[in-house]
């Protein structure tokens, strides 16, 4: 009795109180920690041997594309051409490579120039307008001087006089070394508004001849464009030619074996229908015979002695016993 309920209470204990369940914790402990230790030691050993792959894999794509290019005269002419459509793409970010953009850029450095030009000719005339207004300032003062010197003079005061006179004498000495340059101003001016006119008129003329070599040169690429178009129409593009004969040879067999097919399937339902015929040509004299036998009356009397009796299961069981055994047999 006490046996009993010691066991008794025994199973009324916590799970985590019996022996064979800590037991089993601490090996679910131990294996985890055991999983974690060697999976942080295989972890660096698999990311290696992954990137390993990726760069035995890179290798061996870049030995593939090198054979391909070093024996692949296709491949080598369109590096060569793709490379001169690079560089010349990275010429033309720097360089205008299209004609008619280098004779836009020319006219329009020539149109800098001539803004530049003008600008140059205000300057000038600036100039020559500042000199004919000293010069007229000049001129005022210089006869506001005689006044006062002749005024001095009649006074008797002599050494004004003089003063006043020596000035006007300085400010038609000064007027005399302006008039030359306001000459030169006024000539310069001139002449360089008539270059500015030539100029302008250059550049529109250079204008319309832009205008109108863009419009021929477009009309010349666009029929250069369908003349080539026409060309490889009746000369055919060699590498669209190469694939286009690729592609008949490919049809072709396609076509030849898809006829031996057919030719083959023909051959063996001529066969069937050959054999489908003799058996019913086989059938349909059997069934002349048969219709003549009934025709005479023998055909009902076949049947009578062949017909069994419906009345006798146990025949009629051991009939079926033995329809099934010769099915087995």
């Amino acid at each position: 009795m006490n046996t009993l309920i010691s066991s008794g209470n025994q199973t009324d204990l916590p799970k985590w109180q019996k022996p064979e369940k800590a037991a089993g914790w601490v090996f679910l402990a131990a294996a985890a920690g055991a999983a974690l230790y060697f999976w942080g030691a295989i972890v660096p050993f698999l990311v290696e041997i992954v990137f390993d792959t990726v760069k035995l894999g890179i290798g061996l794509g870049a030995l593939f594309v090198l054979f391909l290019i070093v024996t692949s005269k296709r491949i080598k002419a369109g590096l060569w051409y793709a490379g001169q459509r690079i560089f010349r793409t990275a010429a033309g970010i720097f360089v205008e490579t299209d004609p008619i953009g280098i004779m836009q850029d020319y006219i329009r450095n020539t149109e800098k120039e001539a803004q530049n030009m003008e600008s140059e000719v205000g300057h000038i005339e600036g100039a020559h307008e500042l000199v004919k207004r000293k010069m007229d300032s000049n001129k005022q003062q210089l006869q506001e001087y005689l006044r006062l010197a002749d005024s001095a003079a009649r006074k008797g005061e002599k050494d004004f006089a003089e003063s006043y006179a020596s000035r006007a004498a300085q400010l038609e000495d000064y007027n005399s070394r302006l008039q030359p340059m306001l000459t030169t101003t006024a000539n310069v001016t001139l002449v360089m508004r008539q270059i500015l006119k030539a100029a302008l008129r250059q550049i529109d003329n250079s204008k319309f001849k832009v205008n109108l070599l863009k419009d021929e040169y477009e009309l010349v690429k666009r029929t250069s464009s369908g003349m080539r178009a026409a060309m490889n129409i009746l000369r055919g593009d060699p590498d669209k030619k190469y694939f286009f004969d690729m592609a008949t040879d490919r049809v072709a067999q396609d076509m030849a074996q898809q006829l031996g097919q057919i030719k083959q399937a023909m051959r063996y339902s001529q066969e069937f229908v050959k054999e489908m015929d003799i058996q019913n040509g086989v059938m349909s004299e059997k069934g002349q015979r048969l219709l003549e036998k009934y025709q005479k009356g023998d055909f009902n009397t076949l049947l009578n002695e062949q017909q069994p009796s419906p009345l006798n299961p146990a025949a009629t069981a051991k009939a079926t016993n033995d329809a099934y055994s010769s099915l087995l047999d």
